[in-house]
């Protein structure tokens, strides 16, 4: 009996000393608001003692010996809270606050359609540009479906709330492309020269951009090249209108791509009815060249590279008159950039871009050769200063070198203009998050023309506020400078730089994975703009820089991919009001390249039981203005209502156990006459002024490619 009293005595020490050994932990994790956080990490610091919190945001954890013990909550999009344990058995009320860089944080967005997948809503992926409808795989053509962009199937350019053509610059890797569009002709759009599958993000600001980038009035759009390719590929494409054919070689931390295609529109434009008398149709080859590798320190090098010729000679009616007109173009583009992680935070980013330009041209008895060298170097540092705060700062040298030779025909009239111009730029940016809901990006950027001697300053500002989970309100400010274009800098330096202020406030709420709405109002003053009065000649015009101007608008972008299972469509509409005295216009008045209402639709369908995507585009605009000469009052007409549906279909099959798209597309399904507006040719012998109807060289067009990927 004493025995077994003993050894009761001794199993109740024993307990009571693991009890004493052993405390409940609970608590109860709210937001810095005061939300119920639900899976909520629990864990003792250096154990794999955890848990997580309830459906009330409430823990229960056993801890043995909590004396100097530590306690982490953790939670995404939410920072870390680390709390020191003792004896008290009180319940913990834990408050965690949101991360300034979590996955709902701000993110500014006021004047950006942004398709990477880090910081912003993916509105356009090389997937999306490709499979738009009529796009015919330029990237400028899938970006003029969203807002802020006018429809310009007479130009092929990017036209941005308001702005001219060269009102747009486009960067590829942070560096300048400076041609970044094929060579010109009157009467005739071009494309962009880059496709859409060498870049993995796009970033298309219609206002409001970063001080990081200069010399644009009105818009950039900043492309993002491809990375390390990690597997082995062979590319052939059979098109109607030529052929590509590409390889990509691997290997550990490096890979190499080569492009070569052809171009030639002969074939298809003797199967139908063409508005023009075409001598030489369209035909071109081009190269690319890729180099991708990455060091032992963590650098990465990307070398970028492309190169093309092409011609075309057509006849057409000018001044009841058949003329004439042929080009010829070569262009060479080169894209070196480094970068290189230093410490954990912070990175060096340096790189240089040259492009080489000759364009040579016929119109009438008119002839012309312009040779131009861009060469842009550029090096920035981004250090991310602290959680909330990362600040960019960064140089670049931007040198052109240009020359202009003109004769006429039949006459002993020649005229040679040039000139070398080194802009001078530097920047200073922070990003700031206060909290996750509350950003701010003020900026400044400095910059001098040696050619012009002129120098600006161009603050700019932006900032968000996140209203709800999936709702901001963002607005943007900026001054922004440009020097004027070659074609008048070829006369002289006695120009200002070309000015347009900023003002922008949007709203965006929704999730491009199911459904986002976008609605933008900005207004845009201009100054400084060139103006000339009209000579006995081309060349020998007179002018200043006296022109100014207003855009103002809104622009609406709704996206769903979520209502109508397997189906993807997006809706924009833009509204303009915008006026100017530039150029010879000798009052103020509305552009000719401007509609004031467009709107644009676009839907995707994938039959899973077919293997194909079908795919419709629409756009429609309101016509635009134009000067009949002789007329009293100044571009007092207007054009037709433009109207274009657009339908394609991709077949996904395989060829020889090889994956292969098939690709039909036809522009123009209704018919319609698509007239754009009008165009004024400018007469110098004494004559009047005559005006062109600016309409498509042919009425439909009819798209067929082949695409094979051979692993």
């Amino acid at each position: 009996m004493k025995i077994h009293t003993i050894s009761f005595l001794f199993i109740l020490i024993l307990t009571g000393q693991w009890i004493d050994g052993q405390t409940i932990v609970k608590g109860k994790v709210l937001s810095n608001t005061g939300e119920l956080l639900v899976g909520v990490n629990i864990s003792i610091v250096g154990t794999y003692n955890g848990t997580i919190t309830d459906t009330n945001g409430e823990f229960e954890l056993e801890v043995e010996n909590v004396t100097g013990k530590e306690l982490n909550a953790s939670f995404i999009g939410y920072k870390t809270q680390t709390i020191n344990l003792s004896d008290n058995t009180d319940p913990l009320l834990i408050k965690l606050n949101e991360s300034v860089t979590g996955l709902n944080a701000v993110t500014i967005t006021a004047g950006s359609f942004a398709a990477d997948d880090k910081e912003r809503a993916s509105v356009l992926e090389p997937l999306d540009i490709y499979t738009t409808a009529g796009s015919l795989g330029d990237i400028n053509g899938a970006l003029k479906t969203l807002p802020g962009t006018q429809s310009s199937s007479d130009d092929g350019r990017l036209l941005v709330r308001g702005g001219a053509a060269s009102e747009t610059s486009v960067y590829v890797d942070g560096l300048l492309a400076a041609k970044p569009y094929y060579s010109k002709v009157p009467d005739l759009p071009t494309r962009g020269r880059f496709s859409p599958s060498l870049f993995s993000g796009t970033v298309f600001s219609t206002g409001g951009y970063s001080a990081e980038y200069g010399q644009a009035l009105s818009s950039v759009l900043v492309l993002e090249s491809n990375d390390i390719e990690v597997e082995e590929l062979t590319g052939v494409s059979l098109m109607s209108v030529g052929a590509d054919l590409s390889k990509t070689w691997c290997a550990p931390n490096r890979s190499t791509s080569l492009g070569l295609g052809y171009m030639n529109l002969a074939p298809y434009y003797n199967l139908v009815n063409n508005r023009l008398d075409w001598t030489k149709p369209s035909e071109s080859e081009q190269m690319n060249f890729i180099h991708r590798k990455k060091f032992n320190n963590g650098g990465l090098l990307k070398i970028f590279s492309t190169a093309e010729y092409g011609e075309r000679a057509f006849n057409t009616e000018w001044d009841a008159e058949q003329v004439k007109i042929s080009n010829n173009n070569t262009n060479a583009y080169l894209n070196v950039n480094y970068s290189l992680p230093i410490g954990e935070k912070s990175m060096l980013k340096s790189g240089v871009a040259t492009t080489l330009n000759n364009d040579r041209q016929l119109a009438w008895i008119h002839r012309t050769r312009e040779n131009e060298v861009n060469i842009e170097g550029r090096l920035t540092f981004v250090s991310q200063l602290s959680d909330g705060i990362k600040l960019k700062t960064g140089f670049s040298d931007a040198f052109t070198n240009y020359e202009h030779h003109y004769n006429q025909l039949q006459s002993e009239i020649n005229w040679e203009g040039k000139y070398d111009d080194h802009i001078l730029g530097f920047f200073a940016e922070p990003e700031i998050k206060l909290n996750s809901r509350f950003a701010i990006r003020p900026g400044l950027r400095f910059e001098y023309s040696t050619y012009l001697n002129k120098q600006n300053l161009s603050p700019r500002f932006a900032a968000a506020y996140r209203t709800g989970k999936n709702t901001q309100l963002s607005v943007a400010y900026g001054q922004y400078f440009q020097s004027p274009v070659a074609d008048y800098l070829k006369f002289g330096s006695d120009f200002n730089n070309e000015k347009a202020t900023h003002y922008i406030m949007s709203l965006q709420t929704g999730s491009l994975k199911e459904r986002l709405l976008r609605l933008e109002a900005y207004y845009k003053d201009y100054d400084h703009l060139v103006t000339y009065s009209k000579g006995t000649h081309p060349y020998n015009n007179s002018f200043s820089s006296n022109g100014f101007g207003y855009a103002k608008g809104i622009d609406l972008f709704y996206r769903d991919r979520k209502t109508f299972s397997g189906t993807d469509y997006w809706v924009s509409y833009s509204y303009i009001d915008t006026k100017r005295l530039f150029l010879d216009y000798p009052v103020e008045a509305t552009p000719d390249f401007i509609a004031n209402h467009t709107i644009s639709a676009v839907a995707k369908y994938f039959i899973g039981a077919i293997h194909t995507q079908v795919g419709a585009a629409w756009t429609t605009a309101s016509g635009r203005p134009y000067h009949q000469p002789g007329d009293a009052d100044f571009m007092t007409r207007k054009a037709d209502i433009y109207n274009n549906l657009n339908l394609n279909l991709s077949y996904l099959t395989h060829i020889a156990n090889h994956y292969t798209i098939i690709h039909f597309s036809i522009s123009n399904v209704l018919g319609s006459e698509q007239l754009v507006g009008y165009q004024t040719i400018k007469n110098y012998d004494g004559k009047p002024d005559s005006l062109v109807p600016l309409l498509p060289d042919v009425k439909q067009f009819l798209f067929l490619g082949i695409f094979i990927s051979i692993k």
